[in-house]
């Protein structure tokens, strides 16, 4: 079997709010895309149209503009909100951003990330790349996100934060970062867990990567490796030497370290896992619900806790008392999620559709269905009623696909 490297294949300073992977992932399943300045584009455009905003102007946006918007080229603006004495014209990222509600105000998009923001897409497994186009998690987290929230990004709409993410959403999300960088998450939780500091800043956090990185990439290269995969690990020993480099120097915002660590911890005060004391600084305390994952995780191999604990963990995180799903809700659940994100051609994901019917049957009925409990059931279903489940297999002969044939009435109606 090949070893997948759960190290993301990019990380930068851009990428903090996780919000704007849903009008990204949107983009991508409307628009078919032939490039990445074409991809990126088309976010930046979006997200700093600019709306006219006339006073008084509320308290949390005159702080947002004084702290968060420095640059001269907003001292104009600066001068006009704080004064209070015009009508301004302000990105609809920056309202959306100056909401209390939001844990974190940082994380602007702006020129600069046209390049580097959709390369958050591509190392969660949202977006292919080279091709620029859908992948089928991408397809899942824009079933997840209401109409309401991507016109919010054409008209403001205080009452639709865009950048607010649910507890849906953020079981998607997070289950993409565990999937594709816990080599480096997890041990970076740990140490992070292990501070004597109640608060903790990217500094302290970042000068744990080189460690974590070597550690990662000597464990990973005692396996069988295709040569471009041994290529991959040889650049995250050359990221880890360059993030040394800045170990004991003045903070300045910037510098490998900083590019490296901020995509690793901002995204997660939108998960929940990380609260800030002041949210326009890059300075972090642990959440209730962050300890309660690392008791859960507590050293579990990840690819059996992906498939065997990652719903009993999110009902954990979010202290929802649950039980097992039994198997008529788990067939209702599957066959509903199917129908939700089939193709034109009727096949489903199997692994989204699990996803799906796991999150549906969490957060509505308080039900766990793990993700290898699915594919269980599915695998009986399809022997059981051939002529009602169907399959098809990846090139490494895994199940890929189900489709249902009949009605979802009688396959509901069918083990009672």
């Amino acid at each position: 079997m090949p070893v997948k490297i759960r190290i993301l294949s990019a990380a930068n300073k851009h990428m903090q709010r996780v919000g704007f992977l849903k009008l990204l992932a949107t983009q991508v399943a409307r628009v078919e895309t032939s490039s990445l300045s074409a991809l990126g584009n088309r976010l930046v455009e979006t997200v700093t149209k600019r709306v006219r905003v006339a006073p008084p102007f509320s308290d949390a946006l005159r702080e947002y503009v004084q702290t968060r918007l420095q640059d001269r080229l907003y001292s104009e603006l600066r001068k006009n909100v704080l004064a209070a004495n015009a009508a301004v014209g302000i990105e609809i990222q920056d309202l959306y951003l100056s909401d209390p509600k939001l844990p974190s105000s940082t994380g602007k998009l702006g020129e600069n990330s046209k390049r580097f923001y959709p390369y958050l897409g591509t190392a969660l497994d949202l977006i292919k790349p080279g091709t620029w186009s859908a992948m089928n998690r991408s397809l899942l987290l824009v079933h997840l996100t209401p109409k309401e929230e991507i016109s919010a990004w054409d008209t403001y709409s205080p009452a639709h934060n865009p950048l607010t993410v649910t507890r849906e959403q953020a079981a998607v999300i997070f289950y993409c970062f565990l999937d594709n960088d816990a080599e480096v998450l997890l041990p970076l939780f740990e140490r992070i867990l292990g501070l004597n500091s109640k608060v903790f800043d990217e500094r302290t956090a970042g000068d744990f990567l080189p460690a974590i990185l070597r550690g990662a990439t000597s464990a990973l290269g005692k396996g069988s490796l295709a040569v471009e995969e041994r290529e991959r690990l040889a650049q995250l020993d050359k990221a880890a030497d360059n993030i040394e480099r800045w170990r004991g120097k003045p903070y300045t915002g910037g510098g490998a370290r900083e590019e490296n660590i901020r995509a690793r911890i901002e995204p997660f005060c939108d998960l929940g896992l990380f609260a800030k004391p002041d949210r326009h600084r890059f300075a972090y305390k642990t959440t209730s619900a962050f300890k309660r994952f690392m008791d859960n995780w507590n050293g579990t191999d990840i690819d059996y806790f992906l498939e065997h604990r990652f719903f009993t963990t999110l009902a954990a995180m979010h202290n929802i008392v649950v039980r097992t799903a039994n198997e008529s809700e788990a067939r209702a659940a599957l066959n509903h999620a199917g129908e939700a994100l089939k193709s034109t051609l009727g096949y489903s994901p199997i692994r989204d559709c699990s996803l799906l019917a796991g999150i549906k049957l969490l957060f509505e009925d308080h039900g766990v269905l793990e993700l290898g409990a699915s594919h269980d059931i599915l695998r009986a279903w399809q022997k059981e009623a051939p002529e009602t489940v169907r399959f098809t297999v990846d090139r490494m002969g895994e199940l890929a696909y189900v489709k249902w044939v009949k009605s979802a009435a009688s396959i509901a109606s069918a083990k009672q």
